[in-house]
């Protein structure tokens, strides 16, 4: 639909690591209005959830100073629960594990096409990301990219496709999350990674 928004949501869990920094990195990269709202005429707009969120609670505070590290914004953040009105709602879902997408599928079939875990969606569209991340007609695009990729076979599950959760664990969880997590992000962005 030339000109309609494109929404993209994150799944995790809690919503309070993972999906949380994935969603306030692209908003950062996007433009600080992209989060939260409802995608308008030509407008991204980012979100989250959690299959078993922590619904109203902010972004955990070892994903504060990594949020913040690589140039996004924590403050504000609130969990939410995912729900079938909110897949319905996107145009892009990227779970943070496969577990995440069977979730999300379960809730929603029909959304299987255009659900992937977010570092299978980043390998199917690398290196054809270029153009501006606030053109939701690019973004149509690099959905298309993946979905006709994972239809002919060229986009195989992985078991590096998985973040695992960090909650409730050292630091260096959180750090192997950014690690495993920006690059995904940057390349959503048509960035060179930073991790």
């Amino acid at each position: 639909m030339p000109g309609s928004g494109f929404s993209v949501l994150f799944v995790c869990t809690g919503n309070i690591c993972r999906s949380a920094m994935a969603e306030r990195l692209l908003t950062a990269r996007i433009g600080d209005s992209a989060s939260g709202r409802r995608a308008g005429e030509g407008e991204v707009v980012v979100r989250s959830a959690g299959t078993r969120a922590v619904v109203g609670r902010s972004m955990s505070s070892q994903t504060r100073p990594r949020v913040r590290a690589f140039g996004g914004d924590p403050d504000g953040f609130v969990a939410t629960q995912l729900t079938e009105s909110s897949i319905a709602a996107a145009d892009l879902v990227l779970g943070l594990t496969q577990d995440h997408t069977t979730r999300v599928t379960a809730l929603d079939p029909g959304a299987f096409s255009r659900t992937f875990t977010l570092r299978e969606f980043a390998r199917a569209v690398e290196g054809f990301a270029e153009g501006d991340p606030r053109d939701p007609a690019r973004w149509r695009e690099l959905t298309d990219r993946a979905v006709d990729a994972r239809r002919h076979g060229r986009l195989p599950p992985r078991a590096d496709d998985d973040i695992d959760d960090p909650y409730g664990r050292p630091d260096e969880a959180f750090d192997e999350m950014a690690r495993r997590l920006v690059p995904a992000i940057d390349i959503l962005a048509g960035q060179r990674a930073t991790a």
